[in-house]
């Protein structure tokens, strides 16, 4: 039920954003989330680690990050503020 449900709210923000993964913004955490959800939880929390640590590497093609100078945040290894978010608050639950 949950996986379907998580599944179904990925797929319904999807129509209200541009953000799709690569992207350098909670979309991608949270993709990587619902996809590995169906395995086991603490491997979908794991996944979803990953990719927020991986944000500190990526080009933003959406979202807040986009407005911020590109070189400075790849130059700093700065991760995306909401891809954290996603990470902080999955690692919490």
């Amino acid at each position: 039920m949950w996986v379907r449900a998580l599944t179904a709210a990925l797929a319904k923000l999807y129509i209200y954003t541009r953000a799709r993964p690569p992207s350098r913004t909670l979309v991608d955490p949270l993709s990587a989330f619902v996809k590995a959800i169906p395995r086991d939880f603490k491997g979908a929390v794991a996944a979803a680690r990953e990719v927020a640590e991986a944000t500190r590497d990526m080009d933003a093609k959406v979202g807040r990050s986009a407005y911020v100078d590109a070189d400075m945040l790849r130059r700093e290894r700065i991760p995306d503020p909401g891809a954290w978010g996603v990470k902080v608050i999955l690692e919490s639950i």
